[in-house]
C-alpha cells in the first residue's frame, strides 16, 4: 500500500501552445523504499499486448490505484476545471519496465505518441526506482503543428503520420530523443525516484529512453513506473 506524503513538493506547469496545465509532485510516497519492495516482490510482468508500449507490464492492484489516485482527485478537478457531473474512472493501470531493443519497435513507438483524443483522461506516471533512466518529453508536430490530439484534429495527425511512415526515405528505427526531424520538443521532465507527473492523454509525449540504462527486464535495476489513467466521464 502507498503512503502519501503529505509534504509532497507540488508544482503545475502550462506548457504548450495551449498553456495546458501538468503537474510534477516530488517525494510523492511517504514510503517509497517499501512500495518499491512491495513491487518488487509481488508484480507479475508479461509482454505488452494490448498497447503501443515497448516492454512489459503488470496490473496494478487494485487497492494500490485508489491509494495512489484518491489524493489527486480534488486538485485535478480545479486545474483541469472539470465538471463536478464527471465522476472519476481508474482505467489501464501498470507497472511496467521497457524492455525493446531499438530493431524491434514498430514505425509508431519511433514516434511521440498521444493516450486518447479524450479530453477528460488524465495520465499520471510514478517514476519508482533509484539510478538514473529516461524521463518524459512533450513533442509539437511539425508539419501539422500540432501538440495536442483530440477528435477534430486525430486523423489529420495520423494522415500525416502514415505518409511519413510509408515514405521511401524512412530511416532504421529507434527510440524518440529530443532531437527528431518531425517534431519539436518543447517540455522535459526529468527522471527522478519518487516523483509523479500528471499530464492530459492528448498531449504529444514520449519516453527519452536511454538504452544503456532503460531497456532492463529487472524491476530492481530497470526503468520501473507506474503508469496509471484516469477518465472523467
Amino acid at each position: 500500500m502507498i503512503k502519501v506524503n503529505r509534504q509532497a513538493t507540488l508544482n503545475i506547469e502550462y506548457i504548450g501552445q495551449d498553456k495546458t496545465p501538468i503537474l510534477i509532485i516530488d517525494n510523492y510516497a511517504d514510503n517509497h523504499n517499501e512500495l518499491v519492495d512491495q513491487v518488487i516482490a509481488h508484480a507479475q510482468f508479461i509482454p505488452d499486448e494490448v498497447t503501443n508500449y515497448p516492454g512489459i507490464r503488470s496490473a496494478i492492484p487494485k487497492a494500490l490505484v485508489v491509494g495512489y489516485l484518491k489524493p489527486l482527485i480534488e486538485v485535478l478537478y480545479r486545474v483541469y476545471k472539470l465538471p463536478d457531473l464527471l465522476q472519476p474512472n481508474p482505467i489501464d493501470n501498470y507497472l511496467s519496465l521497457i524492455t525493446k531493443q531499438p530493431n524491434e519497435l514498430s514505425a509508431m513507438q519511433s514516434w511521440p505518441h498521444f493516450d486518447t483524443p479524450n479530453p477528460n483522461l488524465i495520465a499520471i506516471i510514478h517514476y519508482m526506482n533509484k539510478g538514473t533512466h529516461g524521463g518524459t518529453a512533450f513533442f509539437k508536430h511539425n508539419k501539422s503543428g500540432l501538440d495536442r490530439i483530440n477528435n477534430d484534429n486525430k486523423e489529420t495527425y495520423l494522415k500525416f503520420a502514415q505518409a511519413y511512415f510509408q515514405s521511401s526515405t524512412l530511416r532504421e528505427l529507434n527510440y524518440c530523443n529530443e532531437q527528431h526531424n518531425e517534431f519539436t520538443c518543447y517540455k522535459t521532465v526529468a527522471y527522478k525516484p519518487n516523483r509523479l507527473i500528471v499530464f492530459p492523454g492528448q498531449l504529444l509525449h514520449s519516453t527519452l529512453v536511454n538504452a544503456a540504462t532503460d531497456i532492463n527486464s529487472d524491476p530492481i535495476t530497470g526503468r520501473l513506473t507506474a503508469n496509471l489513467f484516469l477518465s472523467f466521464k
